[in-house]
């Protein structure tokens, strides 16, 4: 059980989407601060992902049966997960088609114009923001908000961005399935889980670790990653969106 779940552990660590989201972090105002936001919100959607379905299967054996299915292809629960997949995935292709759309508007938009004048921006949003500005609506000054704590670099977008990071369904089962399948005790199998999410989190751990060790040694290293990450923060994003998308969509038609 130990070999297999911090091999697993050790892959999910180095994933580059989770590295992607790492750097996006570090591309914020106050990135240690950010890190450590972001890794608290992961540990608690991961503990709660993991630890909630091995007690349910604990408590009602039924449950066991129908997490098998979902691992063994051609039955109803594994259908069901692979169409979740499919749609999870094209949402977050969208999401990064948006992004990528109202970046070139943006540029487009703040062009030097004929005359030799450039436009100018009176909105951390763009134009939306403008608009926002403009007509006063709740939505509008909801995204407006949310903009500018992003641009503040507020530490609660890194806790929830942290929270949104939910592990796939197939990463639960597997988890979980290994746990229960070891035989261990109750006791065990959530010490098990615990080590293996503290395990996925250890580059964010030995980035904090170091900063409390050596503050000045690891701000000289982060800086310069702070100062690219930033000057290429949409990229990332867009990025991170694409990369799960794909990876999604291919995993719930079964290529991988």
């Amino acid at each position: 059980m130990w070999s297999s779940l911090l091999g697993l552990a050790f892959l999910v660590a180095i994933n580059p989407v989770l590295l992607a989201v790492i750097l996006l972090m570090i591309s914020r105002p106050r990135p240690v601060q950010n890190l450590l936001a972001y890794w608290s919100g992961g540990m608690i959607v991961y503990l709660s992902c993991l630890l909630i379905p091995l007690i349910v299967l604990h408590l009602i054996p039924a449950f066991s049966s129908f997490s098998h299915e979902m691992t063994v292809p051609a039955t109803s629960a594994s259908s069901t997960v692979r169409h979740i997949q499919v749609g999870m995935g094209v949402v977050m292709l969208l999401i990064a088609a948006v992004i990528t759309v109202r970046s070139f508007a943006r540029q487009r938009a703040y062009a030097p114009t004929p005359g030799g004048n450039t436009p100018t921006a009176t909105s951390p949003l763009g134009p939306l923001g403008d608009a926002a500005a403009e007509d006063g609506s709740a939505f509008r000054r909801l995204l407006g908000r949310l903009q500018n704590a992003w641009d503040n670099g507020s530490l609660w977008v890194a806790f929830v961005f942290g929270l949104l990071g939910l592990p796939p369904p197939f990463l639960v089962l597997f988890v979980g399935a290994t746990i229960v399948a070891s035989g261990a005790g109750i006791g065990t199998q959530i010490f098990a889980v615990i080590v293996f999410v503290v395990a996925v989190f250890s580059v964010i751990e030995i980035a904090l670790l170091s900063y409390l060790l050596a503050p000045a040694k690891t701000q000289a290293i982060l800086q310069p990653l702070h100062d690219w990450a930033l000057a290429r923060r949409r990229q990332v994003l867009v990025a991170i969106f694409t990369v799960i998308g794909l990876f999604t969509v291919a995993k719930g038609i079964g290529i991988f």
